[in-house]
Formats: structure tokens, C-alpha cells, sequence
């Protein structure tokens, strides 16, 4: 009785919040106040106890922002501010340390320290700036105006657009004033929705939705009449987006600003106005260089809390007794990349703080971190986050550790870390980055096709003059080895949007793409089917495989760990120039292989791939976490045995790595800690070398999917004749995923391609390997991949007093044993990777405090910070197994919703004869709903009576029996979760020559199916208001 108490307690708190409009539970509710404030941008306020308070700035950021925003309906945020940029409140501080995920729909749903719990001053209150308003295209305080409807964005269409309605736009933006009005798509055309037309502001509005317009979505446009504004004018030149020569634009002119009086208080007012955090510096002197033609200010005077330098005081426009040696600058945040090797977009990272500038340890530093850094310095994206002084080591300072960045941040100095200048590390640990505005696409890292990223956006490279020193650059550029061939005819699939680039002439020396002759960004004569690509020696998986075609121009098609590209996209091996023909037998994914006497796909000697040179492992320090990095790298599955002792025989040349110290978590062995790339003191008898199991879950997630293990240099699946619990024991336990919870049949994770390497799996359970249980023979079989088998396995279990299914103390299974994971820092996102992980909906709260009493034994897992997208809670950030300071009373609890109950179809003969088959088929849910339908068929197809079948349960899931591919299927879902059964139809029906056809005559019902599916889940998303409600009204 008190579990279902505790039940209803944490559902009714979850359906509280969703019937909660735009206050917080409990009455709570929220405003913006403070100087320079409006209705969606101000000092944040809430009313608690009957009386305003502020919150403290600790951990404020962007998703903070973003709840306040979206609860106040004010749009999304553009920033959350530190520090009383809207002047500092009075009497009490409410909230500290709030944190929130951003997908609250109230503060108050937050994680926060308690209320009035805080160690602040009014100094320290938080403030936000929202507004459904933005500017794309160029700046953020000049662009093309588009407004937030709907849960859309859309563009506003220039009719009557005016100087008045962009000063609308710019103080709704803090951008300043307005200095025009653009209009025929001046910064490009949008896409999409157009919202506005018409509009008509008296100027004096404080958002755009106030001024008069003909209704949201009412227009007589296109989107080469797309309204834009420029506001303000700064711009900072001669460095990077947040630090250089101050400029103004005035009287349609850029102009300097003299260094007369220019300080750290109008260096501030630059940095907020340009959206580029905080001042760290105000140089003069023309320490960015001297411009050139007017110097519009000087004698500025700015208090430091302006929104923008046009409303400091000064001594007028184009006053001044300057001369450009004395142009005022500004640095803003601080990043920059040095190093040997470094250029503008890839090198040691460095911050500037304290007017010095030191450099970032690389504990924790990660794939999200590089992101953070590549996006603040204008570089495209991140390619890698190399560790251990890749580009050298530096001086002095050593700033921050344990960097913690989500990669969503657009600086560095947004992100989680240990403190400046708090650390235990030597600069032999210095971080770095490798960004590039170059990416491939539609293949893997280092084969696809080639986009580059101009103008804020991605666009291709048509395939004119397209060759191989052009395709020797980009491989170079992003570190992928040698090019092998140059496609053309957009070899992997059409790009969109942009075409960047056209007439490409590298001479193949250059170090960039961008460095080579063409056209002009943006000019060209060609369409998307012209896009051009590369194959470079380090793409992931380019072992060639034949498909089951015996045709003279049998197709290949190019394996991936997690996907297979059908043949018409992957060129014939034999097509490619003989000399750049690449290579079956060196698979490598990122740069690593595996080679020498007795290797295979998933076992062999490590050899990575470094200086345009393939090199060995020592084995020095190699063991168990490192091997388990290679095999995942490699979409082995999980790692058997780390060998040493150069076991796959050894190797000769280069060795690259020594003392290789993995965690077991990284995706790539090149983000493992090591000495140095060359730093060794080996001998190849010394080479290390990895044995991975071959076996993999392919469909779903790391711990449940459809079965494939790799065998004679191919994936296949395994058929589920005779499969059961037994056999899903033995491969859960080979790729450390815990305990079986099923062996499904009939493809549950869809159909496989290619090989069935497995029949008649017969294990006992208590094998260590699958390929150690009976079966028929590789190869040997009668199925097809309708009948591929699964698993679903978890190292998650809940439990616990109360506990059900889907609710309960989570304990993960990890060095064989079970235990628990302590609450501290638990919270949603970790819920709904738990929840995820066990196929049981979504999540609907993360108790904490050993709600469903205390467990026993190991505590494996504190601090866990999961981004909620994962799939697998092993996926999710943590301190590390076993390593925690809680005892069994912080054990940490989920609360899932249940999942849809399972189906059984059953098929039932009427008649049965050499022309035609009449059968009746029921799907039966153990929840006591049933649906039934009829089939009739000739020899070559089969209908069925009425069409597809389907009803909605009064919880609002939904029942459907269809036809698809000579298989009867039966479908039980709702919003969260999803069972099926299906049947073939040739095990009822008994059919003679010419039933092979049978599957011509379903092609016009798998069409209906798909377009039924498709309104089904829009049928679905609506009743699931009712869902929720039915569930709450039967825990009561």
C-alpha cells in the first residue's frame, strides 16, 4: 500500500507541473525587473514567502535563461548575465546554485540550493535577455529580422518595412539604435515560414510582436523580400570576433574610435554590446594596427553599464584631434591557439586572465571542449581534441582544469571547470584543438562528400576541375592521411543549400582547401548532383566487401561499424584509379588497425596511423582499458584480451605510442593519455596488440539490438531458430552488458543484410562466447533476415521496496557484481537515460535519498552528469567506478511510465487449398485488448479484408494489424514504448509455383502502411494528454 502511495506522490508532483501555466508551482511566481529592463529582458525575480527576491549568478547560464524565457513567454534566450548588469537588487536572494537542463517549464523545477539557502550579494544577481526576435546572416546586432511563432521560426517580409520598425528590432535586441533598414533579402533570403508583412511600428515599442501587422503567417510574399536591420555598428578588426581595432559605422562609414580616455569601463560596454562575455583588456596605441579614413569618436566616457558604446558620452561624431596611431581595441574573453604546428584554427589552447595569458590541463578535456573552442574562434568545427602537448608545451600559467563544456556554450569561459588557476598539472598535459572549416559528409570521418563552412554556413564544392591534389588538401587539412580518390557526380549523396565553391585548382601543397584557386564563394554553374568528395587512407572501415551480387560488375559496398551504404552509393573497388585502389586488407577507423600473423577484422597488432605513417603500440602499460577503446573504435564489440609481448608478431618501422593510458570511456585511442607521438623506449617485440569478441548489437542500443558477429571478414546476423533466454545470457555476458532480459525473435530490431552466419544456436548459458555454443555451421542455414534474433540485455536493473518494471533504485552490474548509484548531482536527464536504456518510456522523476530504500554492498557510480541523449547510462559522464563519498542513503531512484503491454497474433487457416488461402488473424494484448482481420490469397498476392486494422485503447495507445512483405504484423504502441508479433504468411498458406511474387503485390500496401504510420503518430501525440490523465485517475 505505501509503495503505491509513493507512486502516486511522484506522478501527481510530475502532472502538476504539466497543468502549471506561467507561474511556478506552489504560486510562485516570476518577473524581470532593474535598470534598462523590459518585459523580456531584466534582473530575474521570483515571489517566494509573499516577497520578491533575486538569484545569485552561481552556475547561471544559458539553459537557466532559457526556462526563464519560455516561462514568461518571452521566446528564447540570447543570454543569461552575470553580475547585476541590471543594477543589483534589494532585500532577499531567493535562489543559488540553480540548474536547470533547459527543458523545464518553470524555475522552479530546477535543481537549486533550497530557498533563501545562498552565499551572494545583490552584486551577483543573475539577469536574462529573451526575445522570439534574432538576426541571421552576419552579426548579432545586424541581420535578417526573424521572429519565434508557433514554435517556428520564420522571416518578416519587407512591405512598408521601415527605419522605425528596425529600431524596434534593435532595442528589442539591446543591439543599441538603428542605423538602417534593409530590405529585398539583404542578408540572404530565409527559408520556411514567412510571419509578418506589413508591419507597422511608431518606434517607440519595446517588441516587434506590439507594432501593428496583417496576422502571424498572412502575407503576399517571398523570401527575396525578407526584411533585415542593422543596429548599432561596433565591430572589432585585426584579430577575432572578440578582440581587435574598435569600429563604428556612422553616416553609412566605418570609422575608428581615438584611444583619448578609453578604458576597462568602455572596453565592457564593446564586449556586452558585441555579445562576447566580458573585458578583459583595453588597448590603445593601434595595438591591433591602425585603420585607415575617419576616426569617429573620441573622449569616450562610458559608465561601463550601457548596452551599447553609442550611448556612453563623447565629444561628438567626427570630433577628435586623433591620429590612427592611436586606435583604441578591445579584448574580449580571450582564446587563442599557439604552439609548433599551430595555426589559426588548430594549437595549444590558451586563455587570457589576470592580463596573462596560460594554458588548459587536459583532464577531462574533451570532444565537447574543442567544440566550444573552434565555435568562440570562428573555425567551423572541431576535429579532435588532442591531449599531452600535441602542440607543445607552454610557459607559466596553467588556468583552468577538469574543463566541463556541454558544446552547446559559445565560449569557453561558459563552461564548467576547477577554478583559474586550480590545478595539479604539469604543461607536459596542455590542452589543444584541431578545428576545421572543412567537414565530409554522407560517409564516414574521412570519406565523403566535401562541404566547407562560409558566412555562418555549410555548403559544397561542385566537381569542376575536381582532382586529386584538390582531394590531397582536404585529406591533409583534416588529418586523413593520403587521398585515394577524388569522386565526382556526387558520388555520396546530394548535398543542400549552399554551393560554396567552383573551379577548384590546388596545386596539392597547400594546407587548406581555402588556400587553393577557385571562383569565389558562392559562384558557380552547377547543381548538387555535381558535388564533389574524397576517400581518404584513414577513413573508417573501407575493407570492401561483396554483395551477394555475381554479376561482371558486381557492386561493392563499403562496411561501417554501425551501418552498411547500399551499392548504388559506393563505387566498384575496380572502378577506382589502380593506383589509389583501397586497400582490403588494412581496415583502419580513425587511424587505427589492427595487422600481422593470425590478425583479423576485430584481433590483431595495433598499428595507428600518424605523419602520413602507419607505426606501432609499445606495450608498455597496455592493458584491459585500452584494449576496450581499440575494439569499440573499431565497432568490435567489447574486448577479450589485451596482448602484449608483440603476440600478433612484430611490426617494423615507427613506434608511435608508449605508456598509452586509456579510462576505458574514450571513443578513439588518440584521446587516451600517452608520452608523445615517437616518445618510446621499445623495441617492436614490445607491440601491443588487441583481441575483440566480434560480436555486436546493431538497431537499438550498446546493450539490446539484433545480433551480428563477425566472421571470415564479415558481419552477419544469427537466426532465431531454437534462440532463447540461454543464448541472450551468453552474449550479454560477452559484451559486458549485464543480464538478459529477452531474446526476441522475427527481427524485432529490423532485418540484417547480407550474411546469416548462424542457425540452431544451442548454448547451455554458461559459455563465455557465442561462437563457443552449439549450432549448424557458419553459414549453414534455412532463413531469411525476417527471422534475425536479438537481445535485449542491461547492466541496469531497478529494484528496490515499491519498485516495479519501471520504477525503482537503480543498481548497474559492473566487475560482475550489482551496485548503486549515489544521488548526488541525479537528476532528469539521468533519469531519461535510464528509462531509455530499459525500454520504459519517459521519465517522470529522479528521486533521490534512497526512495526506494537503501540497497547493499558496492556504491559503483557518484556524480554522474548524463546530457539525457544518451542511450546507455554507461555512455554518461561520471567520477569513475566505485569511486564515491555516500553511503546507501543517497542511493539514487527512478520513476519511468510503463510501457505498452506485450502481443500475441495469433493466425487461424478457414481455408486452405492449391489456388487460394483464406485465414483470420487476431493481435491480443495482455491487457485485454484484441483486434482482428481477415486475409485473402491467390497465388501471387494476398489482401486484406477493409485494409490495415487499427483502434485506440481508452489510454491512448494504439492496436494495428498489417500487411508488409508476405508477414502479418501486429503493433502495440503509445508515445513512449512499442511491442510487435508477427507471423509469415507461407507457414499457413500452402502455395505452389509463382508465390515468390508474392511480395510484387504488397508494394501498394506498404505505401498505405507507411502513410498510416505516419498519421498514426500524429494520432498518437494527441491522445497522450489522455494517456497520462488515465494512468493518474487508476494510481488514485
Amino acid at each position: 500500500m505505501m509503495s503505491g502511495q509513493h507512486r502516486n506522490l511522484h506522478f501527481l508532483s510530475f502532472v502538476s507541473f504539466l497543468l502549471t501555466s506561467s507561474s511556478p508551482a506552489g504560486g510562485v511566481e516570476i518577473r524581470l525587473a532593474g535598470r534598462g529592463s523590459t518585459r523580456c529582458s531584466g534582473r530575474v525575480e521570483i515571489y517566494h514567502n509573499n516577497t520578491w527576491g533575486t538569484v545569485c549568478d552561481d552556475s547561471w547560464d544559458l539553459n537557466n535563461a532559457d526556462v526563464v524565457c519560455r516561462e514568461l513567454g518571452c521566446g528564447v534566450a540570447l543570454s543569461a548575465l552575470e553580475s547585476a548588469r541590471f543594477s543589483p537588487g534589494t532585500g532577499q536572494i531567493w535562489l543559488d546554485d540553480v540548474n536547470c537542463s533547459g527543458t523545464e517549464t518553470s524555475l522552479s523545477e530546477c535543481q537549486h540550493g533550497g530557498f533563501g539557502t545562498h552565499d551572494c550579494q545583490h552584486n551577483e544577481d543573475a539577469g536574462v535577455v529573451c526575445s522570439g526576435v534574432r538576426l541571421v546572416g552576419s552579426t548579432r546586432c545586424s541581420g535578417r529580422v526573424e521572429i519565434y511563432h508557433n514554435n517556428t521560426w520564420g522571416t518578416v517580409c519587407d512591405d512598408n518595412w521601415d527605419f522605425n520598425d528596425a529600431k524596434v528590432v534593435c532595442r528589442e535586441l539591446g543591439c543599441g539604435v538603428a542605423l538602417s533598414a534593409p530590405q529585398s533579402a539583404f542578408f540572404g533570403p530565409g527559408t520556411g515560414q514567412i510571419w509578418l508583412d506589413n508591419v507597422n511600428c511608431s518606434g517607440s515599442e519595446t517588441s516587434l510582436s506590439e507594432c501593428q501587422h496583417g496576422g502571424f503567417g498572412t502575407h503576399n510574399c517571398q523570401h527575396n523580400e525578407d526584411a533585415g536591420v542593422v543596429c548599432s555598428g561596433v565591430r572589432l578588426v585585426g584579430s577575432t570576433r572578440c578582440s581587435g581595432r574598435v569600429e563604428i559605422y556612422h553616416n553609412k562609414t566605418w570609422g575608428t574610435v581615438c584611444d583619448d580616455n578609453w578604458d576597462f569601463s568602455d572596453a565592457e560596454v564593446v564586449c556586452r554590446e558585441l555579445g562576447c562575455g566580458v573585458a578583459l583588456s583595453a588597448p590603445q596605441s593601434a595595438h591591433f594596427g591602425e585603420g585607415t579614413g575617419q576616426i569617429w569618436l573620441d573622449e569616450v566616457d562610458c559608465s561601463g553599464s550601457e548596452t551599447s558604446l553609442s550611448e556612453c558620452q563623447h565629444g561628438g561624431f567626427g570630433i577628435q584631434d586623433c591620429q590612427h596611431a592611436e586606435d583604441a581595441g578591445v579584448v574580449c574573453s580571450g582564446v587563442r591557439l599557439v604552439g609548433p604546428g599551430s595555426d589559426q584554427c588548430s594549437g595549444r589552447v590558451e586563455i587570457y586572465h589576470s592580463n596573462t595569458w596560460g594554458t588548459v590541463c587536459d583532464d577531462d578535456w574533451d570532444f565537447n571542449d574543442a567544440k566550444v573552442v573552434c565555435r568562440e574562434l570562428g573555425c567551423g568545427v572541431a576535429l579532435s581534441a588532442p591531449q599531452s602537448a600535441f602542440f607543445g608545451p607552454g610557459t607559466g600559467q596553467i588556468w583552468l582544469r577538469n574543463v566541463n563544456c556541454s558544446g552547446s556554450e559559445t565560449s569557453l569561459n561558459e563552461c564548467q571547470h576547477g577554478g583559474f588557476g586550480t590545478h595539479d598539472c604539469g604543461h607536459g598535459e596542455d590542452a589543444g584543438v584541431v578545428c576545421s572549416g572543412v567537414r565530409l559528409v554522407g560517409s564516414t570521418r574521412c570519406s565523403g562528400r566535401v562541404e566547407i563552412y562560409h558566412s555562418n554556413t555549410w555548403g559544397t564544392v561542385c566537381d569542376d576541375n575536381w582532382d586529386f591534389s584538390d582531394a590531397e588538401v582536404v585529406c591533409r587539412e583534416l588529418g586523413c592521411g593520403v587521398a585515394l580518390n577524388a569522386t565526382q557526380s556526387a558520388f555520396f549523396g546530394q548535398g543542400t543549400g549552399q554551393i560554396w565553391l567552383d573551379e577548384v585548382k590546388c596545386s596539392g601543397s597547400e594546407m587548406s582547401l581555402t588556400e587553393c584557386q577557385h571562383g569565389g564563394f558562392g559562384k558557380h554553374n552547377c547543381g548538387h548532383g555535381e558535388d564533389a568528395g574524397v576517400v581518404c587512407s584513414v577513413a573508417r572501415s573501407v575493407t570492401q566487401t561483396p554483395t551477394t551480387q555475381s554479376s561482371p560488375d558486381q557492386a561493392w559496398t563499403q562496411t561501417t561499424p554501425e551501418n552498411t551504404l547500399r551499392s548504388s552509393v559506393a563505387q566498384p573497388v575496380e572502378q577506382l584509379p589502380i593506383d589509389h585502389k583501397i586497400a582490403r586488407s588494412s581496415p583502419a577507423a580513425d587511424g587505427v588497425r589492427l595487422v600481422g600473423p593470425g590478425s583479423d577484422w576485430c584481433s590483431g597488432r595495433v598499428e595507428i596511423y600518424h605523419s602520413n605513417t602507419w607505426g606501432t603500440v609499445c606495450d608498455d602499460s597496455w592493458d584491459f582499458n585500452d584494449a576496450k577503446v581499440v575494439c569499440r573504435e573499431l565497432g568490435c564489440g567489447v574486448a577479450l584480451n589485451a596482448t602484449q609481448s608483440a603476440h600478433f608478431g612484430p611490426g617494423t618501422g615507427q613506434i608511435w605510442l608508449d605508456n598509452v593510458d586509456c579510462s576505458g570511456t574514450e571513443t578513439s585511442l588518440s584521446e587516451c593519455q600517452h608520452r608523445g607521438f615517437g616518445t618510446h623506449n621499445c623495441q617492436h617485440n614490445e607491440d601491443a596488440g588487441v583481441v575483440c569478441s566480434g560480436v555486436r548489437l546493431v538497431g537499438s542500443t550498446r546493450c539490446s539490438g539484433r545480433v551480428e558477429i563477425y566472421h571470415n571478414k564479415t558481419w552477419g546476423t544469427v537466426c532465431d531458430d531454437s534462440w532463447d533466454f540461454s543464448d541472450a545470457e551468453v552474449v550479454c555476458r560477452e559484451l559486458g552488458c549485464g543480464t538478459a532480459l529477452s531474446a526476441p525473435h522475427s527481427a524485432h530490431f529490423g532485418e540484417g543484410t547480407g550474411q546469416i552466419w548462424l542457425d540452431e544456436v544451442k548454448c547451455s548459458g554458461t559459455e563465455t562466447s557465442l561462437t563457443e555454443c552449439q549450432h549448424g555451421g557458419f553459414g549453414t542455414h534455412n532463413c531469411q533476415h525476417n527471422e534475425d534474433a536479438g537481445v535485449v540485455c542491461s547492466g541496469v536493473r531497478l529494484v528496490g521496496p515499491g519498485s516495479d518494471q519501471c520504477s525503482g533504485r537503480v543498481e548497474i552490474y559492473h566487475n560482475n557484481t550489482w551496485g548503486t548509484v549515489c544521488d548526488d548531482d541525479w537528476d532528469f536527464n539521468d533519469a531519461k537515460v535510464v528509462c531509455r536504456e530499459l525500454g520504459c518510456g519517459v521519465a517522470l522523476s529522479a528521486p533521490q535519498s534512497a526512495f526506494f530504500g537503501p540497497g547493499i554492498g558496492q556504491i559503483w557510480l557518484r556524480n554522474v552528469n548524463c546530457s539525457g541523449s544518451e542511450t546507455s547510462l554507461s555512455e554518461c559522464q561520471h567520477r569513475g567506478f566505485g569511486t564515491h563519498n555516500c553511503g546507501h542513503g543517497e542511493d539514487a531512484g527512478v520513476v519511468c511510465s510503463d510501457p505498452v503491454a506485450p502481443v500475441e497474433l495469433t493466425v487461424n487457416s478457414v481455408s486452405n487449398s492449391s489456388d487460394s488461402c483464406n485465414l483470420t488473424v487476431t493481435c491480443s494484448t495482455q491487457d485485454s485488448h484484441h483486434i482482428s482481420s481477415t486475409l485473402t490469397c491467390d497465388t501471387k498476392t494476398c489482401s486484406q479484408e477493409g485494409g490495415e486494422r487499427s483502434k485506440v485503447t481508452t489510454s491512448g495507445a494504439s492496436l494495428l494489424v498489417y500487411l508488409v512483405n508476405d508477414s502479418i504484423i501486429c503493433n502495440y504502441s503509445n508515445q513512449v514504448s512499442w511491442t510487435k508479433d508477427s507471423k509469415m504468411i507461407g507457414e499457413f498458406c500452402r502455395r505452389h509455383a509463382g508465390s515468390e511474387n508474392l511480395s510484387a503485390g504488397f508494394s501498394l500496401c506498404l505505401v498505405r502502411t507507411v502513410m498510416f504510420s505516419v498519421g498514426l503518430i500524429v494520432m498518437v501525440s494527441a491522445v497522450i494528454g489522455v494517456h497520462l490523465m488515465d494512468r493518474f485517475n487508476k494510481q488514485k
